[in-house]
């Protein structure tokens, strides 16, 4: 495997990622985004990051298919590590978002749909 096409990736991924939630905290207003029901922030918050992010994993898989689902893995894992990192760094606390237990399993879902 080519790990700088991993990092690479895995930089894509956090910096759309990261400019996808600031244009939709912009948009709706942070105070706004807090009061919403989990329905709503689902559909404002959480489901844009996961079509973006089954989406670039759709590019690279398309790009990489003999090893599609090993970078995948790797892209996912670390992304998901290096996004912990700057947060905790950020917050100056490890954070662990109130939603892991739904969001975990959707962003890996979403991961497969969009390698397959």
């Amino acid at each position: 495997m080519n790990s700088l096409r991993i990092v690479k990736y895995t930089l894509v991924m956090l910096i759309l990622g990261t400019i996808l939630s600031t244009f939709i905290t912009l948009m709706i207003g942070s105070d706004n985004l807090a009061s919403l029901s989990f329905g709503k922030y689902f559909t404002y918050q959480l489901l844009p990051s996961y079509l973006l992010s089954a989406a670039i994993f759709t590019v690279m898989a398309k790009r990489n298919v003999v090893k599609a689902w090993n970078y995948a893995l790797s892209v996912y894992l670390l992304s998901f590590i290096v996004g912990t990192v700057i947060v905790t760094v950020l917050l100056q606390t490890l954070f662990i978002p109130p939603l892991w237990f739904v969001e975990v399993p959707l962003s890996i879902a979403f991961a497969i749909v969009g390698t397959v």
